[in-house]
């Protein structure tokens, strides 16, 4: 790109040595000097001058023994706008009026009317003025010095900038000098202009959105010999753009910004002492300034809008969630007062797996007000079969019929009707008792209940147990000791009385106690049966004879079959019948075991047949025994909906005869919460029902988020070690790293401080495996047990588990970190560094819970989670350049948390710092974002990016953790 006269308008290209055709004399060019020799030199003749017997002859407008002295002819100056020095020196005068590096800007308006015209006014006789305002109309030419420290640590000199701009073709020219020789120049089309006002401030603004750039060689910038070690004239000659030129009117200041060279001028070149002009008319100057308002950027815009949203979800969401809160609150309620029958009808239980058969059609029922107690050896099926009877999801194929008060309901309405007290007592550790029964109360009794009768009610439960004396007394487990086995056994029972279930089933409710307190234990629930507000069905293993024959009835099981159903005062005399006699001084209990183990005394006591007088008790409404197909019943025990004629009918007939109306079918595999949830008054199988929750999700998430703050200070052992750590570490960090320089060792250390903070950030959010672990399976047991639905769970656990132990000590080392190592003092950059950290932080401790919800084995779990965080910080960006990652790896780094932050953090520090170094005796003065785009491939444009792409997994990670919670953690048995 040439310039030429300021009467012409056309823009020329030509080599470096074309002549301006304007030009209306050409100086005597100087004398070469003989003793330079060209033909021996490596760097020859410059500006298109020509070897001639080892001499330079030189071009016009070139002197010096290479040619490299600009004289007053010199072809890239305007030769009718300067005044002739003389021949063969540099032209240092141009003609009155004009100036600048080319001698082709305008000063003053004589200067514009000296010359004639290169086009006619539209109004006729009209003189042209010259305009000096960055607002240009026609044609305007600007000389600029450059500031570019970060070449000038290797290509010394003076740098200056000249442009044409011609708003009429919507080009722009530009040429850049190092001391007064042209290094590269740009031909800029299809350029859009504009001068607007902001804050009192008017600019005037070029965006194109390409370019088109020619270095010249053998410059010193292009590969010039001898010339530094590196040469830009690759990167020059593939430039694209986009480009920009903005120009304030109130300065002699202006940028120049090539985003291609982003690496090399992170900020763009900074033009000053800018000298502006161009030759108009009068006519042709119509400002065309807009007032511009203040305005945020589009990004910033779109994060408030995207926060706007949120809020305003949240704030819909919780009006509802509130407004759900006061109608449960205002809802009339009763509590159970009576006490419900559940009957069984040829219940069978098959493992999907192996195809083992567990249960082998049981018939059975618990009449309204009565203990049941469920007998057998271990691997019995008594397990098994009380959680089918309480309504428990199990893996395997179930089948049978359950009848709840003679009629037909499905599993759902069991659970509702059902309290269930496992065999393993899981209870919250750093809870005392009194307020482990409130949390149930709290979430199991009606919203609309007082507050006084809620404390009342766990006050009574509490006092029914024999709980007092440990009432303020943490539960405590294995490493905090806290109650007894047999207090934390009734503690498990009360969780469940305090709603009063009309049917209350224990899975070895004695299991590890003493005598004295399994006792208790069974006289509670025997008392608890007799007031008639609730039927009680348990399984127990060898009980003391008193405690067996508190028992109503009882149910023997061998090897998945039944051996003995009926009352347990009968059933001594029952086995005697059969040949079968209890030793004298032996614990009739501990004789039914005996007999359900023997395959032959149980082959025995199935073969006998009832006598006549057995029989015909079948038609009465006497309790009897139930062996094979042959049920009897008690006075005064009948179940609700059944007839003595069908009682008449053995179990297994039953099962399809005409009272099969009054029942709930149980085909099914796998899951059995696949049934409906409702009551069938009219019969009818109907579709399966959402589950109903006494309390609002507001009050569920409220009592949730209690027990986890009380957790959190209670066992303050892992909020004290992340936050102690997070303070010693920052400091460490900090005093490894203090007060790095600018050199190329202090660019070294600031990256490795970046990388090792994340390192330690991404190790320790291995600690959310252990938290959730212990939260799973109490979550686990309370999920099924009907508390609270998942949502609320998940909420409380993000919450307690991200802002103490992830956010604060994210930034806790940041900010000690931070100002020991010397990073960055702009405050922007500063909280842009604590955003990715903690960003990056929330995104690993996710993915940590993730895994620690998928895997339910913590070893396992911690062993996944550590190989995932060694890969993902391998291909981090620090460790390995990504250009060098084989082919077939490289899509790893694009799952690497550790590539976005430490990318985004590098970027945010390094990309406008500089690397000032003295290597044996050679300057440096480099930008910090060359290194990052040479060394590590990084994008200076990728912070933002990073962030998303961060935020990105956050939100991913927190949907899976959902999904898991919601869908497969589910009590399984």
């Amino acid at each position: 790109m040439r310039y030429i006269s300021a009467q012409t308008t056309t823009v020329q290209t030509a080599t470096p040595t074309s002549a301006v055709a304007t030009a209306t004399a050409t100086p005597t060019p100087p004398t070469c000097q003989p003793q330079y020799d060209c033909s021996a030199s490596p760097k020859g003749c410059l500006n298109g001058g020509n070897c001639e017997n080892k001499v330079c002859k030189c071009a016009a407008g070139f002197g010096g023994g290479d040619c490299s002295l600009l004289a007053c002819g010199s072809p890239l100056i305007d030769p009718s706008l300067r005044t002739t020095v003389a021949s063969g020196t540099n032209c240092t005068t141009c003609d009155d009026g004009f100036g600048g590096f080319n001698c082709n800007v305008c000063e003053t308006d004589a200067g514009c009317q000296s010359k004639p015209p290169s086009r006619t006014s539209f109004f006729g006789n009209e003189d042209m003025v010259c305009n000096k305002k960055p607002e240009v109309f026609y044609d305007a030419y600007m000389s600029c010095a450059v500031i570019t420290p970060e070449l000038e640590g290797f290509f010394k000199g003076n740098y200056t900038l000249t442009v044409d701009l011609n708003p009429v073709n919507k080009t722009i020219g530009a040429q850049l000098w190092l001391d007064a020789t042209e290094q590269f120049f740009c031909t800029i089309p299809d350029c859009t202009l504009a001068t607007t006002e902001q804050n009192g401030v008017v600019q005037t603004k070029w965006d194109c959105p390409v370019l088109h750039c020619t270095c010249l060689t053998p410059t010193l910038m292009c590969g010039g010999i001898p010339g530094p070690v590196i040469s830009l004239g690759n990167t020059i000659n593939t430039l694209k753009g986009p480009f920009s030129l903005t120009c304030p009117h109130n300065s002699k200041d202006c940028d120049f910004f090539i985003a291609d060279l982003a690496g090399f001028f992170p900020t763009g070149l900074k033009m000053v002492d800018c000298d502006l002009g161009e030759c108009v008319f009068p006519s042709e100057i119509q400002s065309s300034i807009s007032s511009v308002k203040t305005t945020l950027a589009p990004g910033v815009i779109a994060c408030l809008a995207i926060v706007g949203v949120l809020i305003l979800f949240l704030i819909v969401s919780c009006s509802i969630a509130r407004r759900n809160q006061v109608l449960l609150s205002r809802t009339p309620y009763t509590l159970n007062t009576e006490a419900a029958s559940l009957e069984f009808r040829n219940v069978g239980y098959t493992l999907n797996k192996d195809g083992l058969q567990i249960l082998k059609g049981i018939s059975g029922s618990a009449p309204a007000g009565i203990v049941l107690a469920v007998m057998g050896p271990s691997g019995a099926g008594k397990s098994t079969l009380v959680d089918i009877l309480a309504g428990k999801r199990k893996d395997g194929k179930v089948t049978g019929q359950i009848l709840l008060n003679g009629k037909r309901v499905h599993e759902s309405d069991i659970r509702r009707a059902v309290g269930f007290v496992d065999q393993d007592d899981t209870l919250p550790p750093t809870q005392t008792v009194y307020e482990a029964v409130l949390f149930s109360a709290m979430l199991r009794l009606p919203e609309a209940m007082p507050i006084h009768r809620v404390h009342e009610r766990v006050a009574e439960v509490i006092e029914m147990l024999g709980l007092t004396h440990c009432a303020d007394r943490r539960i405590g487990n294995v490493t905090a000791r806290g109650i007894s086995g047999g207090e934390k056994r009734r503690v498990s029972i009360a969780l469940e009385l305090i709603t009063r279930p009309p049917i209350l089933i224990l899975d070895e409710p004695t299991s590890g106690l003493d005598s004295y307190s399994a006792h208790m234990v069974v006289a509670q629930l025997c008392k608890l049966a007799a007031s008639k507000t609730t039927t009680v069905i348990l399984t127990i293993h060898q009980p003391r004879s008193d405690i067996f024959y508190m028992f109503d009835q009882t149910l023997v099981i061998s090897k998945g079959s039944s051996l003995y159903f009926g009352p347990t005062a009968t059933a001594a005399d029952y086995f005697r019948r059969r040949n079968l006699v209890c030793p004298p001084n032996y614990n009739i209990a501990d004789y039914l075991l005996d007999i359900a183990m023997d395959q032959e005394l149980v082959s025995q006591a199935t073969s006998f047949e009832e006598s006549i007088d057995e029989k015909a008790v079948l038609s009465s409404g006497h309790q009897t025994h139930i062996t094979g197909n042959a049920v009897l019943r008690r006075p005064g025990h009948q179940p609700q909906g059944s007839t003595n004629d069908e009682t008449a009918v053995s179990m297994e007939e039953s099962g399809s005869s005409g009272s099969s109306n009054a029942s709930v079918p149980m085909e099914e595999s796998g899951s059995s919460g696949s049934s409906s949830a409702s009551i069938s008054e009219d019969d009818t199988v109907q579709k399966k029902q959402k589950t109903v929750y006494p309390t609002s999700f507001l009050t569920q998430l409220r009592v949730i988020m209690r027990r986890n703050l009380q957790t959190l200070i209670r066992d303050r052992s892992l909020l004290v070690l992340h936050l102690g750590v997070a303070i010693i570490l920052g400091v460490f960090i900090g005093g490894l790293y203090f007060r790095v320089p600018s050199n190329l060792a202090g660019f070294q250390n600031r990256a490795g401080s970046l990388f090792f903070m994340l390192a330690l950030l991404g190790f320790s959010s291995i600690s959310a495996l252990g938290a959730f672990t212990e939260s799973r399976t109490l979550f686990i047991k309370e999920r099924s047990n009907g508390y609270y639905p998942p949502f609320p769970f998940i909420i409380s656990t993000l919450f307690f588990d991200l802002i103490p132990l992830r956010i604060i000590p994210s930034i806790l080392m940041g900010c000690i970190s931070y100002f020991m190592i010397g990073l960055s003092p702009v405050v922007v950059t500063f909280f842009k560094f604590l955003l990715i950290l903690v960003l990056f932080n929330v995104a690993t401790a996710m993915f940590c819970l993730v895994i620690a919800a998928a895997v339910r084995t913590t070893g396992v779990a911690s062993l996944a989670s550590s190989i995932a965080m060694l890969f993902m910080l391998l291909f981090g960006g620090f460790l390995i350049n990504a250009d060098n990652i084989p082919a077939a790896l490289t899509w790893i780094q694009y799952l690497s948390m550790f590539k976005y932050a430490f990318e985004a953090l590098a970027v945010n520090e390094v990309a406008t710092s500089k690397l000032i170094d003295n290597i044996q005796g050679v300057a440096f003065n480099v930008p910090g974002s060359l290194i990052l785009q040479k060394l590590f491939g990084f994008d200076l444009g990728g912070f933002w990016k990073n962030m998303i792409v961060l935020i990105g997994y956050n939100v991913l990670f927190i949907i899976a953790f959902w999904a898991i919670v919601s869908f497969r953690l589910k009590e399984r048995k």
